[in-house]
């Protein structure tokens, strides 16, 4: 048999303290959902959210599949760069890092700690 992937309930009758996943995708990474009882856990599934109330099931396979509190949100944030898309973004801090590094402008955009999300597995 295989073993069971993390769980995750949505809907529970007492709402749990908050939870936070930190998923690295890789290049192999899935995210599928479907209705309850449609998926089925395969060697590679790591975890599975579960929200009964919505007849939906997610299973997840990634590289990295980490859980906690807002601790492991704060922990994460604090290490990523600017993000692009938000409006509160700062780009001097971004230009601030290309000006003072001697990395190239390829490895730059794919640094998470100058810019948050861009990566690029194929560079």
């Amino acid at each position: 048999p295989l073993p069971r992937p993390r769980r995750l309930m949505a809907g529970a009758a007492r709402p749990p303290p908050a939870t936070v996943v930190h998923i690295h995708f890789g290049m192999s990474g899935q995210f599928k959902t479907a209705g309850l009882g449609v998926l089925e856990a395969t060697p590679n599934t790591r975890l599975e959210l579960v929200s009964p109330s919505d007849n939906l099931v997610a299973h997840l396979s990634a590289m990295t599949v980490n859980h906690g509190g807002v601790d492991l949100f704060e922990a994460k944030k604090s290490k990523l760069g600017q993000d692009p898309l938000r409006a509160d973004a700062d780009p001097e801090l971004v230009w601030q890092s290309f000006r003072k590094s001697r990395k190239s402008v390829g490895m730059l955009l794919m640094d998470q700690s100058v810019i948050a999300g861009l990566g690029n597995i194929y560079r």
